[in-house]
């Protein structure tokens, strides 16, 4: 940690330190036990995130667009018109589908406005040739959820690809998107 500390400050560069830390849930407990399913993943803490100087880490108010009722409701009507149809799905590993080397890009920032961010491993998860180590970080190279611009870094990246595919974003409802030559519209949703 010392390391990456010093390198930053030759260079100018904002650096943020955070921990990782596993999570386990049970999803549904309020359901029937046919229905329910446990679930983990590892998220980044991002209620404790320091900065070089060792003070917590500041962000954006910026975040993912709302999920505007407006929009959920017009699909559902355009849905169930004759002739239509609907249907809902999650993206699968969202969050980690972002690489965080293209945050800068996707949040329009400048070099020493994007800090790297490292991270903590826990200490059950270290591998054997850490255990000499002092405080070892390693750079995330995902988005990880926990991060405080985790949805607006995937809004982002989405976004991007969306248009890509010819898709484009409706004026009137920031979360709503129409294909035109296959007409069709989505939206979008990006929680937490």
């Amino acid at each position: 940690k010392d390391d990456v500390k010093a390198q930053s400050d030759l260079k100018g560069l904002p650096v943020h330190f955070a921990d990782l830390m596993a999570i386990c849930f049970l999803k549904n407990a309020e359901l029937e036990k046919a229905q329910q399913k446990y679930k983990g993943r590892v998220v980044l803490r991002g209620d404790n995130i320091k900065n070089q100087e060792g003070w917590q880490a500041v962000f954006t108010e910026q975040g993912a667009s709302a999920s505007q009722m407006v929009g959920a409701k017009t699909l559902d009507a355009c849905a169930r018109m004759p002739g239509m149809a609907g249907s809902a799905a999650d993206a699968v590993s969202a969050y980690t589908q972002v690489k965080m080397a293209w945050a800068q890009e996707h949040l329009k920032l400048g070099e020493k406005e994007c800090p790297v961010i490292w991270i903590r491993l826990p200490r059950d998860r270290w591998p054997k040739e850490w255990c000499h180590m002092r405080e070892p970080v390693v750079p995330l190279l995902v988005n990880l959820y926990g991060h405080p611009l985790a949805g607006l870094l995937w809004e982002k990246f989405l976004e991007k690809q969306l248009i890509k595919l010819g898709w484009t974003k409706l004026k009137s409802c920031e979360c709503l998107f129409k294909h035109k030559k296959d007409r069709l519209l989505l939206s979008v949703y990006v929680d937490d």
